[in-house]
């Protein structure tokens, strides 16, 4: 059995790994403060008032006995992989007794009890993003420390090479800054402790895209894209969280150097030159675009998508129209198609709206809580476009 543990990333590795025929454990976690801080065991009292509210899908998967307890050690596990996972916003300090603790504020919405509790309990935090690496040091140390003996492996995030662009973008704060040399840091610090092994993602994501030869676009298809009011946050930005083809790759990375106890790199797992040149966007025709949007897949609609920001010109709110019945439910794609409707604002696009709220209302895989927050989203845009005609 191998323990994943991180953020989605590390959920989608894990899932790779098990696709490949390993047996896999995964849990997500919400800040390394939340074990540091953590008295050892689950706090019976926030579970309590967290039960009593029925509030457990507003832990958005980060469960209590993950929050504040180590992997378990029995029985033993062949490995424990963790990733440079991003800290959520916010969390909840328990003011008297110390400890820390992620759940979502619109979990107040769910009970006034809860409520209630929190304003009398607890106040919310931040984490510093400047001492990232000292928590997460702290935590494998504590990871160690409870799994004596059993590889811990730790796996890196892609760098912001501009080939990688425009702008790349990573949900860990700060990364974009110190990725290049604190983060060569950490490696070095990791690879330091007794079994630990360090896992270059930009050398392993190398390989795969060498051996693919595809475009940055089919590697990263998804955009991070700002709107009214952040003039000062760049348009447009390359989302390097969400690389679909690096998890089967990694997922054999951890495979190999947990049957060989060391880390091995082939020989085209080496950052090539174009990522350290300017990005220049592929460009498909329409047909090319329409097939992926029709694939049914959230990365080849994305893909397709993200041509859309570079060409202004031109308006494709017919294919999204067209493709709708196939497009799937996937809040990163979703927040592109919102972006392309205000740069490109159509009236049409509510025939796309009305095919993708009865995909939405129908879709249960990640709690109602999720779909209410994507049903509201898309009324939002509903109301935008409608507004439109208005005038």
């Amino acid at each position: 059995m191998m323990h994943f543990r991180g953020n989605c990333q590390m959920q989608f590795c894990a899932e790779a790994a098990a696709a490949a025929g390993q047996a896999v454990t995964f849990a997500s976690l919400a800040s390394p403060m939340t074990l540091l801080r953590s008295p050892g065991r689950v706090p019976a009292a926030l579970a309590a008032v967290i039960a009593a509210a029925d509030a457990g899908e507003y832990l958005n998967t980060r469960e209590l006995a993950d929050q504040f307890l180590p992997p378990p050690a029995e029985p033993r596990p062949e490995a424990l992989i963790v990733n440079l996972f991003h800290e959520n916003r916010p969390l909840w300090l328990h003011v008297r007794d110390q400890y820390v603790f992620y759940l979502d504020p619109a979990a107040r919405q769910a009970s006034p009890a809860l409520a209630a509790w929190l304003d009398r309990e607890c106040r919310s935090i931040a984490a510093n993003p400047a001492s990232y690496l000292d928590r997460l040091a702290a935590m494998l140390l504590r990871f160690r420390e409870a799994l004596p003996g059993v590889p811990l492996i730790v796996c890196g995030r892609i760098g912001h090479y501009p080939g990688l662009g425009p702008q790349p973008y990573s949900y860990l704060e700060g990364w974009e800054t110190w990725w290049c040399d604190a983060g060569r840091a950490f490696a070095d610090w990791v690879e330091g402790l007794p079994g630990a092994f360090f896992l270059d993602a930009d050398r392993i994501m190398a390989g795969v895209a060498a051996r693919s030869g595809q475009p940055v676009e089919a590697h990263f298809p998804f955009l991070r894209l700002t709107g009214p009011g952040e003039a000062h946050v760049p348009p447009i930005r390359r989302d390097l969280e969400h690389a679909g083809s690096l998890w089967p790759a990694l997922a054999a990375k951890i495979a190999q150097t947990v049957a060989n106890g060391r880390v091995c790199y082939a020989p085209d797992e080496v950052v090539p030159k174009a990522w350290h040149r300017p990005f220049r966007p592929e460009h498909l025709d329409r047909p090319a675009l329409l097939e992926l949007l029709v694939s049914g897949s959230n990365y080849l609609a994305a893909r397709a998508v993200g041509q859309f920001f570079f060409r202004p010109a031109e308006d494709f709110t017919d294919l999204l129209v067209t493709a709708a019945p196939n497009m799937p439910v996937c809040h990163n794609l979703f927040h592109m198609i919102r972006a392309y409707a205000a740069r490109k604002p159509n009236p049409a696009l509510r025939a796309w709206v009305r095919v993708h709220r009865a995909k939405v209302t129908a879709f249960s895989a990640n709690g109602n809580a999720y779909r209410r927050a994507y049903l509201d989203k898309l009324t939002d845009l509903e109301q935008r476009l409608l507004a439109l005609e208005d005038v």
